[in-house]
């Protein structure tokens, strides 16, 4: 078992976005370097095997091509005026000249921009190798079910098609054919209704779907379905226009707050509507004090860099070498706590999984 098993799916999901949000609030090269670092580990320790590599190594090489693409954007677009470390003939296209002289501080700062966008990928990735986004669906507010039905069909709809499709090719690559298009669209097809109806037996067989109140009238049940999506789609909009609202100086200063207020009531009511809907889980997962640290661990990093950091450190330019704090460092080393909190503990579950097996072996071999 491994340490991501132990810890509340949320708490990694928390300390995910966290570790995401700290990255955007500094370009310091050093301290983004060991917050890379840190989410390699935790995903190295923590992680699942398959997952780590099925998942996590496309996060990696988004990220690398996200630092790659950044540096050669200074190149073939170099702008400012500095320290010249690369000369490259330049090509006129109009107004925009493409190469050319290519500056120090360009490339610095092309790397501390791939660099922050990296993390970002990253902490995502970390959080989704560690915790699957359709397990996080599992625990959303049961007046959601209908909602978070569709997001996990709309989240896990084009990974099987598109492993299907691959099965499908290779299966006529064995064959010895030729994988077509409609030797391949054919064969997608017909599995994707055979899954599908293999799962709508083993739901219907399951009762989801039911209901507590079977024999009340389906007119009493239409309105909070129809109450949901709209307070929903009403919070998105009021979010979508306070945050405009912050941002444009002719609306007046009450209007964001009272938008955000409009959200947050939104929120409440479609939570609070149908609430009648009963869910039930065979094994639920609690919330323990190591899912409380390991969110926290993300949490205090995001609250030191935001805050207890001065922005000369956060913020410190084209400096060949830029000054670094003890506290945007300790800040940094926050992301690597879950190694300790759940790595520990994965490797303690499984080493007393190992001396259970021993001990259930050992009467088999003395009666044999």
């Amino acid at each position: 078992m491994t340490g991501a098993g132990q810890v509340h799916p949320v708490a990694w999901w928390v300390w995910g976005l966290c570790v995401a949000a700290a990255a955007t609030t500094t370009t310091h090269p050093v301290v983004l370097a060991v917050l890379g670092s840190a989410l390699l580990a935790v995903v190295a320790s923590c992680a699942d095997p398959a997952r780590r590599r099925s998942t996590f190594r496309t996060y990696l090489w988004v990220a690398a091509w996200t630092v790659a693409v950044r540096l050669a954007f200074r190149v073939v677009f170099p702008t400012g005026s500095g320290q010249g470390v690369l000369t490259l003939p330049e090509l006129s296209v109009g107004p925009v000249v493409l190469f050319g002289v290519v500056s120090r501080e360009a490339l610095l700062s092309g790397l501390t921009g791939g660099l922050q966008l990296a993390v970002v990928i990253l902490a995502v990735g970390a959080a989704h190798t560690l915790a699957d986004a359709l397990g996080l669906l599992r625990h959303a507010p049961s007046s959601l079910a209908g909602i978070t039905t569709a997001l996990v069909v709309a989240v896990s709809v084009l990974p099987a098609l598109g492993r299907a499709v691959l099965d499908v090719r290779r299966a006529a690559r064995l064959r010895g054919r030729r994988p077509g298009l409609r030797r391949t669209v054919v064969p997608v097809l017909e599995a994707t209704m055979e899954r599908s109806l293999t799962l709508a037996a083993a739901m219907e067989s399951r009762g989801y779907g039911a209901t507590p109140a079977a024999d009340q009238p389906l007119v009493a049940s239409a309105r909070p379905r129809l109450v949901q999506p709209l307070a929903l789609l009403g919070a998105v909009a009021a979010v979508a226009l306070a945050t405009y609202a912050l941002f444009d100086a002719s609306w007046p200063g009450w209007g964001a707050p009272v938008l955000a207020g409009l959200a947050v009531l939104l929120c409440v009511v479609a939570l609070r509507t149908g609430t009648t809907l009963r869910r039930t889980v065979y094994r639920a997962e609690r919330w323990t004090p190591r899912s409380v640290v390991v969110a926290a661990s993300g949490a205090g990093s995001l609250l030191l860099l935001a805050t207890a950091v001065s922005p000369r450190v956060a913020h410190p330019g084209p400096a060949l070498v830029p000054d670094l704090s003890v506290t945007a460092l300790v800040a940094a080393l926050l992301v690597a706590v879950p190694l300790v909190a759940a790595g520990a503990v994965g490797a303690r579950a499984d080493g007393g999984q190992r001396a259970r097996g021993t001990d259930h072996d050992e009467p088999a071999e003395a009666h044999a």
